[in-house]
């Protein structure tokens, strides 16, 4: 049986043990009340097209103003460690005569361990900075099989609005989670985007060329008649509906219409055209008249700024969850690099460095 006495050496223990545990509890404020740094990584080199060694020194000057930009936006990381580096590589746009490289930045964020209550530093990243110069990386990926002239057609991903001066696009519509932006000279875009006419004229051919390269295999590979007779039947009644659903759409739509700006979902078929706020995005060409092949290689003549957070959807590729989780309460530490990013990235300043 307990005495008064135990009683009170109890009651002081538990409140010893409830002082200690809100002692080291982590917070996430205690995440943003850390500041992190800035530090440069080792170069990374496998140069392309254009490059020789002696332009090198050209090509550090410029990312190292392109790291100062970026180092103004977000020059205090809250709960970040960043880490970044010169990259030299990429294959330059078609006959554009530029060097290609980049600015990246990997950042690091602080998290509570679940055993010490104390922030720990994670050694994976969900953030990233990336600044391409005078090329796309994989944001603007070509269907070889679709063409007008002899430029391939790429797909652009969904323009959600503005940044700044600059079209603003968005990797999903589905998860937020990764924007970026092309910054451009003279009111000028390094690709142009195709009319209706264009763009159906382009696909009508693509559909067209697979008919015929489809129909001709398997008509060698038939045994007999009946069954080229089947496989001919076949295919044109995959393809010929598609074709006819596009010269309907030319016959009865009026010119002005023809020579807006085409807005599709994909390039595999036409059914019609969307809005932005469908979905649609653009089909474009490279813009092969934006460069100046007389500059140095190393100039800038345009840059691609990229970036990417922590959503709290987990995995890449996202959850799709019924509802997005809230920033404010999984990740404060990414939603204040994003929107430090978004306020404070200097367009202009970037802008400057173009053609010099």
């Amino acid at each position: 049986m307990y005495s008064i006495k135990n009683y009170y050496w109890l009651i002081l223990l538990l409140s010893c043990c409830s002082n200690s545990l809100a002692q080291t509890t982590c917070t996430q404020d205690d995440l943003l009340n850390k500041i992190g740094t800035w530090k440069k990584n080792e170069d990374y080199l496998s140069p392309g097209k254009n490059y020789t060694e002696t332009i090198k020194p050209e090509i550090v000057k410029r990312l190292d103003k392109i790291q100062q930009i970026i180092h103004e936006a977000y020059p205090q990381p809250k709960g970040m460690e960043v880490k970044w580096k010169h990259q030299i590589y990429g294959t330059p746009p078609f006959k554009s005569g530029t060097v290609t490289y980049s600015f990246w930045a990997q950042l690091f964020e602080y998290g509570c361990d679940a055993i010490t209550h104390k922030p720990v530093l994670y050694d994976e990243s969900d953030d990233d900075i990336y600044v391409f110069v005078n090329h796309f990386d994989r944001f603007v990926l070509y269907d070889t099989s679709m063409r007008v002239g002899n430029l391939y057609v790429a797909l652009m991903f969904p323009r959600v609005g503005k940044l700044k001066d600059v079209d603003l696009f968005q990797i999903s519509l589905v998860r937020g989670d990764e924007r970026f932006i092309i910054i451009s000279h003279d009111g000028q875009l390094p690709y142009t985007p195709l009319t209706q006419k264009q763009y159906l004229a382009a696909l009508k051919r693509k559909l067209q060329n697979e008919e015929n390269s489809i129909l001709d295999r398997s008509l060698k590979a038939a045994k007999n008649d009946e069954q080229k007779s089947n496989a001919e039947k076949y295919w044109t009644s995959h393809y010929d509906p598609k074709i006819k659903l596009i010269d309907d759409y030319l016959s009865k739509t009026s010119e002005e219409e023809l020579n807006q700006v085409a807005l599709v979902k994909d390039m595999m078929d036409f059914k019609k055209f969307y809005s932005e706020k469908e979905g649609g995005r653009m089909p474009v060409i490279l813009n092969t008249n934006y460069f100046n092949s007389k500059q140095p290689p190393y100039w800038p003549q345009f840059l691609l700024v990229y970036w990417t957070w922590n959503d709290g959807e987990g995995p890449a590729g996202g959850l799709l969850r019924p509802v997005a989780p809230d920033m404010n309460v999984c990740c404060p530490v990414s939603k204040y690099f994003k929107e430090s990013m978004e306020q404070n990235l200097d367009v202009n300043a970037l802008r400057q460095l173009l053609n010099k």
